[in-house]
């Protein structure tokens, strides 16, 4: 996997969380797709840390960003002003923004995960696409983070939660009727995917954007195979990060989805 290392702009600090941003020459980022970024000199090699794969956030006028919770040492370094940072270019599937026509469609975002939802709402409005936003808001989210969603996501609704098991249902509730919209686009926890895969099955087209364990990034460790309807398995890294609902197993468990990286 190649990295550039490229010219970090601002590094803001919301309680826990980061966000990064960083120049990228490219005329465009298709929204759902990651890139995968490392902090430090990379003549040092892999060591200490292995590049960290994250969603990205935005993009606008050659500038990238990346929204994160800093949960170990890997983030911890990216999120140090002083680092060097450096990418990848924007990796994997993301989001089929074809046949939705005009909309309305719904974005839902739980936790820490709403990192993709700021491009797609920006690609959207870009293409005329009515659009509403849901977002969990948890009850250990910062008043600065809180803030930062209220900016990023201007009119979207927010649903407090306390964390627990039936968050994903609570988000849900404030979603309402689900067939009043052309298609759903979620990013979120493995519970919270689950529970909207379920709600959307066989009534509203559904598109997921997995958060999977990630190593080589480029297919060929198959580290983040995921178990598809069909009895196969696809990577994360190449055929997603972004599928469909209906392409996904369905186990009594849920969807099978890990956590993210720290």
């Amino acid at each position: 996997m190649k990295l550039h290392r490229t010219e970090a702009l601002s590094r803001e600090r919301f309680g826990d969380h980061v966000r990064l941003r960083y120049r990228w020459d490219a005329p465009s980022i298709e929204p759902g797709r990651f890139i995968v970024a490392r902090a430090g000199d990379l003549s040092a090699g892999l060591a200490p840390f292995l590049p960290r794969p994250f969603f990205v956030h935005d993009f606008a006028d050659g500038v990238a960003s990346l929204l994160f919770e800093v949960r170990g040492a890997g983030t911890a370094a990216l999120a140090d002003w002083g680092a060097d940072v450096n990418v990848s270019e924007p990796l994997g599937r993301g989001f089929d923004l074809g046949g939705i026509g005009d909309g309305p469609v719904a974005l839902i975002g739980g936790d820490v995960w709403v990192a993709p939802l700021k491009l797609l709402a920006r690609r959207l409005a870009l293409l005329g696409v009515s659009h509403d936003v849901y977002l969990e808001l948890p009850a250990t989210a910062s008043e600065t983070y809180v803030d930062l969603l209220h900016r990023a996501y201007p009119s979207a609704t927010l649903a407090p939660t306390d964390g627990g098991p039936e968050a994903p249902r609570t988000v849900l509730e404030r979603v309402g009727d689900l067939t009043r919209y052309r298609a759903v686009f979620a990013s979120g926890p493995s519970e919270m995917l689950a529970v909207l895969s379920e709600a959307c099955a066989g009534r509203i087209a559904a598109q997921l954007a997995l958060r999977e364990r990630m190593a080589c990034a480029d297919g060929s460790c198959f580290g983040c195979a995921v178990a598809m309807a069909d009895g196969s398995y696809a990577r994360a890294c190449v055929e997603g990060p972004v599928f469909a609902a209906e392409e996904l197993a369905r186990p009594s468990g849920g969807v099978t989805i890990a956590g993210a990286l720290p």
